[in-house]
């Protein structure tokens, strides 16, 4: 390896997958400054997200919870992955950022962990501020992960907004570099309780999204609100303009693009993707699932999870299973993970972060 240039070698070397690097930095210690150094990391990082892989938790029948790497070849297999923490305590998944994984450990005691499934390595995050909620009404918590490309640092957000009079909302935001909680109240006037399906949030383009209605009550007057990670603010994304009426709208990502899922009065479910992010004109329907051309009669949960076969398939997870959706032929086809029953999959990408 001597007569390779260090371009060259580094070049390489950013093409391996994280499991080779790690064996790799033992080998020599220039090698082992290569690897670690943060140039590299962020290299080895960008051409790990070309190719997005799926991190899936599963709860087998009669079994604890397992995570499983998934290959979706001609027979998709699940390959459980190892984890240095008790996943008992940890069997919630808010979200995936970059080659992190932001698990949370319940409703109650409400720990949060980053975790990245390729090196193993784990990070407990320390105890957000603590705040007194008002005596009325109830508390709704939400938690998501994100990258702030602006300083470069991955940071976990958390919302909290209780209900009764008034709109009581506060976001503490923990940055990775300081490994520190901020906490502020914004004036926010928008609810998330109402909202169906409005799930935990989703990371895109230096942004957490969610769902919001403008206003409490049963009628859903829904927008997409985003907090941008680098200034703490708060801004509106425009919508598609929607053709049908729907019932519910959930939020999702494909192929790093912001998507919305919208679901019709007649089990009917639309997939819009925005290709350009913040522009409106660039939303466009990806999917029209109907009874007709779908493997069930109802599907009232349906996320987008990556594009398969060179973009002509779309990997979906409806009703707790997988199916793929050709985007040629319209049509959907089971892909069966056997003595699985229940599943939650998120996108992940190889990293030594």
């Amino acid at each position: 390896m001597s007569d390779v240039p260090p371009e060259v070698l580094v070049r390489i070397l950013s093409r391996l997958p994280v499991k080779s690097l790690l064996q790799f930095r033992s080998v020599s210690k220039p090698l082992h400054a290569i690897i670690d150094s943060p140039y590299f990391v962020n290299l080895h990082l960008q051409q790990s997200m070309k190719t997005d892989k799926v991190l899936a938790l599963f709860r087998g029948i009669g079994s604890s919870t397992s995570l499983c790497s998934l290959y979706m070849d001609s027979h998709p297999t699940a390959v459980e992955l190892e984890t240095p923490f008790d996943r008992t305590r940890f069997p919630y998944v808010l979200g995936s950022c970059r080659g992190l994984i932001c698990l949370s450990s319940g409703p109650d005691d409400r720990l949060i962990l980053l975790w990245n499934p390729s090196t193993r390595k784990c990070k407990l995050i320390p105890p957000p501020i603590h705040y007194s909620p008002p005596a009325y009404g109830d508390i709704i918590t939400i938690d998501q992960v994100g990258y702030d490309h602006v300083n470069d640092d991955y940071k976990v957000v958390r919302l909290a907004q209780c209900s009764g009079p008034g709109v009581n909302f506060k976001v503490s935001v923990y940055g990775l570099k300081l490994n520190m909680w901020q906490l502020e109240e914004q004036i926010f006037p928008y609810n998330f309780f109402p909202v169906p399906c409005s799930g935990q949030g989703l990371c895109v383009s230096g942004a957490v999204h969610w769902l919001v209605n403008q206003k409490p009550g049963p009628v859903m007057d829904c927008l997409i609100v985003a907090l941008d990670l680098a200034s703490q603010r708060f801004e509106l994304v425009p919508q598609p303009e929607y053709s049908d009426n729907y019932v519910a709208l959930d939020l999702g990502m494909l192929g790093g693009c912001l998507c919305v899922v919208a679901n019709g009065e007649m089990h009917n479910v639309d997939v819009w993707v925005m290709g350009e992010y913040g522009v409106k004109e660039s939303w466009s329907k990806l999917i029209a699932l109907t009874t007709k051309n779908s493997v069930m009669s109802v599907f009232p949960s349906v996320k987008p999870i990556i594009y398969l076969n060179n973009s002509k398939e779309v990997l979906l997870e409806m009703n707790q299973r997988f199916v793929s959706f050709d985007l040629q032929e319209k049509k959907c086809k089971h892909m069966r993970f056997s003595d699985v029953s229940h599943m939650s999959a998120f996108v992940y990408q190889e990293s030594l972060v």
